[in-house]
Order: structure tokens, then C-alpha cells, then sequence
């Protein structure tokens, strides 16, 4: 695959995951590294849907929109903006019913028209003070 249809894989998986988890299946590897915000080592396809299945319940409206995109051989590198509002508890914080936006830089590796690794960080300090979470 070009840089072009990586760029889109990743845009497509974007909007597919909005509508189901069942995108990570579809778009990633079986045996894909996923690296996460605080943890000590990558998860796998599984870890990285119960990752993505916390979000969704707490924030059941989640929607990404990339804002800036660009790729260079397998790598595609995404500045990522997710709305959403928070109908559900999040890491103990119970509903607020506020509306939050989170900044997410996501940074996948594709090969043969799959996900083999990405990178995600997100501002969370960002997100727990639209929260009203005192620090």
C-alpha cells in the first residue's frame, strides 16, 4: 500500500470504530502491538478493545475527527479530536453529563492493509479538567 491508502485505512478505521469495536478487529492484525497512555507495556488487539470499550461506555457519543494527517512509508501519524459526553463512569469519576473534546495523537505502522502497531497518547490532564476533576 502507498501513503495514500494508508492515510485512508486509517481514516475509514476511524469512522468505522465510531460505529462498533468490532473496527479493531477488521482493521488490525491479530497479533498487533498497541501502545497506550501509562501503560508499562503494549497491549494486544484484545487489551487495546477493552481499552477503547472504557471510552465508548463512559462517553457512548464518541466521535473522531483527524485534524491534521500525514504519512511517510507505513507510518501514518494523526492529530486526532474526539467529542464526546460522559454518560457513564470513567477511571471512578461518575457521570458528569459533560461534554468534553480530547486531543489524541495517534501514530499507526500498516502493513498489507492492516494495523500492525500503533501509538496513541491523549491529553488526559486535558479531559479530568473538563471533568471538573480537582488535582
Amino acid at each position: 500500500m502507498n501513503t495514500e491508502q494508508n492515510k485512508a485505512l486509517i481514516r475509514n478505521f476511524l469512522i468505522e470504530l465510531d460505529k462498533g469495536l468490532d473496527a479493531v478487529d477488521r482493521f488490525f492484525s491479530p497479533d498487533c502491538l498497541v501502545h497506550l497512555p501509562g501503560a508499562v507495556s503494549p497491549a494486544n488487539r484484545e487489551g487495546f478493545k477493552a481499552f477503547i470499550g472504557m471510552l465508548y461506555t463512559a462517553f457512548p457519543d464518541l466521535r473522531h475527527s483527524i485534524i491534521d494527517q500525514f504519512a511517510e512509508y507505513e507510518k501514518v501519524a494523526n492529530l486526532v479530536s474526539a467529542h464526546g459526553t460522559h454518560r457513564s463512569a470513567f477511571q471512578s469519576i461518575a457521570p458528569t453529563g459533560k461534554a468534553v473534546i480530547i486531543t489524541d495523537i495517534v501514530i499507526a505502522r500498516v502493513m498489507g492493509e492492516k494495523v500492525v502497531e500503533l501509538w496513541a497518547q491523549f491529553d488526559v490532564l486535558g479531559l479530568l479538567q473538563q471533568l471538573g476533576v480537582s488535582l
